[in-house]
Protein backbone atom coordinates (compact mmCIF):
# COMPACT_ATOMS: atom_id res chain seq x y z
CA UNK A 1 0.00 0.00 0.00
CA UNK A 2 1.15 3.49 -0.80
CA UNK A 3 0.43 6.66 1.10
CA UNK A 4 0.47 10.29 0.14
CA UNK A 5 -0.79 13.61 1.39
CA UNK A 6 -3.20 15.60 -0.75
CA UNK A 7 -4.26 19.19 -0.18
CA UNK A 8 -7.86 20.34 -0.40
CA UNK A 9 -8.71 23.93 0.47
CA UNK A 10 -5.16 24.40 1.69
CA UNK A 11 -5.36 21.61 4.27
CA UNK A 12 -3.30 18.42 4.10
CA UNK A 13 -5.08 15.06 4.11
CA UNK A 14 -3.03 11.85 4.42
CA UNK A 15 -4.43 9.15 2.12
CA UNK A 16 -3.63 5.46 1.74
CA UNK A 17 -4.07 3.91 -1.69
CA UNK A 18 -2.97 0.97 -3.80
CA UNK A 19 0.54 1.00 -5.21
CA UNK A 20 0.65 2.93 -8.47
CA UNK A 21 -2.58 4.84 -7.78
CA UNK A 22 -0.87 7.90 -6.31
CA UNK A 23 -0.94 10.02 -9.45
CA UNK A 24 -4.64 9.31 -10.06
CA UNK A 25 -5.48 10.13 -6.46
CA UNK A 26 -3.58 13.41 -6.72
CA UNK A 27 -5.59 14.22 -9.86
CA UNK A 28 -8.87 13.48 -8.06
CA UNK A 29 -7.84 15.59 -5.07
CA UNK A 30 -7.00 18.48 -7.42
CA UNK A 31 -10.45 18.08 -9.00
CA UNK A 32 -12.15 18.24 -5.58
CA UNK A 33 -9.94 21.17 -4.56
CA UNK A 34 -10.98 23.07 -7.70
CA UNK A 35 -14.68 22.53 -6.87
CA UNK A 36 -14.06 23.72 -3.30
CA UNK A 37 -12.17 26.78 -4.54
CA UNK A 38 -15.02 27.63 -6.93
CA UNK A 39 -17.49 27.35 -4.06
CA UNK A 40 -15.30 29.42 -1.75
CA UNK A 41 -15.45 32.26 -4.25
CA UNK A 42 -19.26 32.25 -4.23
CA UNK A 43 -20.04 31.13 -0.65
CA UNK A 44 -17.82 33.08 1.69
CA UNK A 45 -19.21 32.11 5.09
CA UNK A 46 -19.42 28.31 4.75
CA UNK A 47 -17.43 26.04 7.03
CA UNK A 48 -14.89 23.64 5.61
CA UNK A 49 -17.24 20.73 6.19
CA UNK A 50 -20.02 22.52 4.33
CA UNK A 51 -17.67 23.34 1.44
CA UNK A 52 -16.56 19.72 1.18
CA UNK A 53 -20.16 18.50 1.32
CA UNK A 54 -21.28 20.98 -1.35
CA UNK A 55 -18.33 20.02 -3.56
CA UNK A 56 -19.20 16.34 -3.11
CA UNK A 57 -22.82 16.99 -4.04
CA UNK A 58 -21.80 18.94 -7.17
CA UNK A 59 -19.49 16.11 -8.23
CA UNK A 60 -22.22 13.53 -7.51
CA UNK A 61 -24.64 15.58 -9.62
CA UNK A 62 -22.14 15.67 -12.51
CA UNK A 63 -21.69 11.91 -12.22
CA UNK A 64 -25.45 11.33 -12.12
CA UNK A 65 -25.92 13.38 -15.30
CA UNK A 66 -23.11 11.46 -16.97
CA UNK A 67 -24.80 8.14 -16.09
CA UNK A 68 -28.10 9.42 -17.50
CA UNK A 69 -26.38 10.46 -20.73
CA UNK A 70 -24.70 7.06 -21.03
CA UNK A 71 -28.03 5.32 -20.50
CA UNK A 72 -29.71 7.46 -23.17
CA UNK A 73 -26.88 6.69 -25.58
CA UNK A 74 -27.20 2.97 -24.84
CA UNK A 75 -30.95 3.11 -25.43
CA UNK A 76 -30.36 4.93 -28.70
CA UNK A 77 -27.80 2.33 -29.77
CA UNK A 78 -30.10 -0.61 -29.03
CA UNK A 79 -32.98 1.24 -30.69
CA UNK A 80 -30.85 1.75 -33.79
CA UNK A 81 -30.63 -2.03 -34.15
CA UNK A 82 -34.40 -2.53 -34.49
CA UNK A 83 -36.53 -2.11 -37.60
CA UNK A 84 -38.15 0.98 -36.05
CA UNK A 85 -34.69 2.28 -35.27
CA UNK A 86 -33.61 1.76 -38.86
CA UNK A 87 -36.67 3.63 -40.07
CA UNK A 88 -35.94 6.48 -37.70
CA UNK A 89 -32.32 6.68 -38.89
CA UNK A 90 -33.44 6.54 -42.50
CA UNK A 91 -35.83 9.44 -41.88
CA UNK A 92 -33.07 11.46 -40.25
CA UNK A 93 -30.69 10.79 -43.14
CA UNK A 94 -33.37 11.68 -45.70
CA UNK A 95 -34.10 14.94 -43.86
CA UNK A 96 -30.41 15.82 -43.88
CA UNK A 97 -30.14 14.96 -47.57
CA UNK A 98 -33.19 17.12 -48.32
CA UNK A 99 -31.67 20.08 -46.43
CA UNK A 100 -28.43 19.64 -48.35
CA UNK A 101 -30.28 19.58 -51.69
CA UNK A 102 -32.18 22.73 -50.77
CA UNK A 103 -29.09 24.59 -49.61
Amino acid sequence: MASLTVRVNGRPYPIVCGDGEEQHLEYLAEFVDKKVQDLTASVSNASEGQLLLMASLLIADDLSQAYETIEKLREGTSEAGTAAGHDAWAEKIEAIAQRLENA
